[in-house]
């Protein structure tokens, strides 16, 4: 008889293993379904650090400084050729909701000469507004805010025109920064977004040409909405 419900219980024991196993719940809908708060021992800290699954699911700790600390992408060669660095690629807006948006903030200076002042430049993605009637336009499209040419207010001595950004130039979504320097040609660069208005993706590229070297810090991401 003790055989029997050991086999059993055995039986019962493989099969809910390979089954949704519910902790406070009688209907689970994931392989672990937990009905209340989660405790893990292993992952007790004082500093209050975040939670992160490496490329195993191994959970883990790091501090907010890892994850938010800037991170340099140099755009470098010594042709004239254009040459296109990514330095953000992932979502940023929700295609659904017209109030969604992001800001991608970097820190950047090149090689020209008469460009050789870190620049900061927030490449703000959200949708398009009429003027007219302040009704959205139902497309998304990013526009730049800069300090370059400006130190508190005042005029960079060695920022003079046209060594400024010209915003939307060539083209929309693009801000164009021209040095006074000439390896071969006319010294500029590009920060340019992509906005894919279906996924609520947007990739913002350095765009380099006639210069050595663009040096880009990304800082930061932040969006309107959790995506």
């Amino acid at each position: 008889m003790k055989t029997k419900a050991f086999l059993f219980l055995t039986i019962t024991f493989i099969s809910y293993s390979y089954a949704q196993v519910g902790i406070n719940t009688t209907t689970p809908t994931n392989t672990l379904d937990v009905n209340g708060s989660t405790r893990i021992r292993g992952l007790s800290n004082t500093e209050n650090k975040i939670v992160v699954a490496n490329d195993l699911g191994v959970l883990g700790l790091i501090t907010p400084e890892e994850i938010f600390s800037p991170k340099a992408l140099l755009n470098t060669s010594t042709s004239s050729a254009e040459q296109r660095l990514t330095v953000y690629e992932g979502k940023c807006f929700v295609p659904t909701d017209n109030a969604s948006s992001c800001t991608v903030s970097v820190n950047h200076y090149s090689s020209c000469a008469g460009f050789n002042r870190s620049v900061d430049t927030q490449i703000i993605v959200g949708q398009g507004i009429n003027t007219g009637n302040g009704q959205f336009l139902g497309t998304w499209s990013a526009r730049y805010i800069d300090n370059k040419g400006y130190i508190g207010g005042a005029t960079a001595a060695e920022q003079v025109a046209p060594d400024f950004p010209r915003i939307s130039y060539p083209s929309t979504n693009v801000a164009n920064y021209l040095g006074s320097g000439s390896f071969n040609g006319q010294c500029n660069t590009d920060l340019v977004a992509t906005v894919n208005q279906t996924t609520g993706d947007v990739k913002i590229e350095s765009v380099k040409r006639s210069m050595f070297a663009h040096l880009v810090y990304l800082i930061s991401v932040s969006r309107s909405r959790s995506l």
